[in-house]
């Protein structure tokens, strides 16, 4: 079952990612982190960060996290694909954008209403994308349908070329060097290492016809 476990995990992670790119943090997930030393080891910075333990977390979500968060990628840098990729620069809700019709492609549907984002290219968007993939595989997996754990790892590797691992790595590098914070500065480095490391394993996996 290690495939089984790999693919949950990966899940777990692009759903813990998604919910820190789409919207502020509040106390809630903040104290998990906190409390998490597996989640918190994965910050580097913001574990030497005094006022990330001292200070009163309302006053530090209101006063530092919450700015930065906006600063970053609500003013300055934009976290969706077409804005980030393309000259004009602009927002991309329609039906024409590559990133809806890669859903709709496979079968997928994002229903937006239920989050702050204005388009399906969202970064936050496209990460819970990759952890419904990670799901559905886990599922394929456990039903041993191989030969859809498969696919669906094929399909989990064209995204991320050509779109998640394509742009998101640059952005967030781009996203790290303007915030401010430790919190934000490491969270843009977890997920531009973790996408190029899912990229690498899935590769991996399909060339190796991993099974178990």
């Amino acid at each position: 079952m290690e495939a089984v476990d790999q693919a949950l995990a990966r899940a777990n992670m692009y759903g813990f990612l998604s919910r820190l790119f789409i919207e502020e943090l509040d106390e809630e997930t903040l104290n998990r982190i906190k409390q998490n030393k597996e989640l918190l080891n994965l910050f580097e910075r913001t574990k030497q960060w005094d006022s990330f333990f001292n200070k009163d977390p309302k006053k530090l979500i209101e006063e530092e996290l919450n700015v930065d968060f906006t600063t970053v990628f609500l003013l300055n840098v934009y976290p969706y694909e077409a804005v980030f990729v393309h000259d004009e620069g602009h927002i991309d809700p329609t039906a024409t954008n590559p990133t809806f019709l890669f859903y709709r492609e496979y079968g997928y549907s994002i229903d937006l209403t239920k989050t702050r984002a204005l388009s399906p290219d969202h970064l936050a968007i496209q990460m819970e994308f990759m952890m419904t993939l990670a799901n559905e595989e886990a599922e394929k997996l456990k039903e041993q349908d191989y030969k859809g754990a498969e696919k669906v790892r094929q399909i989990q590797k064209e995204f991320l070329e050509k779109h998640l691992a394509n742009w998101g790595t640059v952005y967030l590098l781009s996203a790290k060097d303007m915030a401010e914070t430790p919190f934000y500065k490491d969270l843009c480095e977890i997920a531009m290492e973790f996408i190029l490391s899912d990229h690498e394993y899935i590769s991996e996996t399909l060339e190796d016809g991993q099974e178990d």
